[in-house]
């Protein structure tokens, strides 16, 4: 009998792939929101409007990056992986200026274990695997293309 990593689902990927992925895309938005929140306190006084206007900007360059991951590209997933670096490095300077102590430390602890987490071997399992998995999509997608061009011809014949 094979173990719960080693069943093959041919929809979705095995579930402690899906769960760390899920983890750290939940880790992210919160980095993103907190951060946005430490930069606009701190950093630059805009309007209400602008702060919402980028960081609705920024989220959906996230989920646009994201989105990308779970198509299987590496190139995304380090970019993702230095996102979350640039997040704990805004954090980072609000504790060094000491200005919301607690809520910059968790928010240092949150995206520096989402790096942790894209570094780490089962995040990239899940980009390989959804790599592999819509390589073999669009291979049976050509071998059926194929066939039914054979077919067409036949038929023409």
């Amino acid at each position: 009998m094979k173990d719960e990593e080693e069943k093959v689902n041919f929809l979705f990927p095995p579930w402690k792939l899906m769960g760390r992925f899920l983890l750290v895309t939940m880790m992210l938005i919160l980095g993103t929101a907190f951060s946005g929140g430490t930069v606009f306190n701190l950093y630059i006084q805009l309007t209400p409007e602008w702060e919402i206007g980028i960081l609705f900007s920024t989220t959906v360059i996230f989920c646009i990056v994201n989105f990308r991951v779970t198509r299987g590209s590496f190139f995304c997933a380090h970019i993702l992986k230095y996102y979350a670096i640039f997040l704990a490095c805004i954090n980072i300077l609000s504790l060094l200026m000491g200005s919301h102590i607690i809520f910059s430390l968790i928010n240092t602890t949150l995206t520096l274990i989402a790096f942790f987490l894209i570094s780490g071997e089962t995040y990239q399992k899940l980009v390989q695997y959804q790599l592999d998995f819509f390589d073999d999509i669009k291979e049976a997608t050509e071998a059926v293309e194929k066939e039914i061009a054979m077919l067409n011809k036949s038929k023409r014949s």
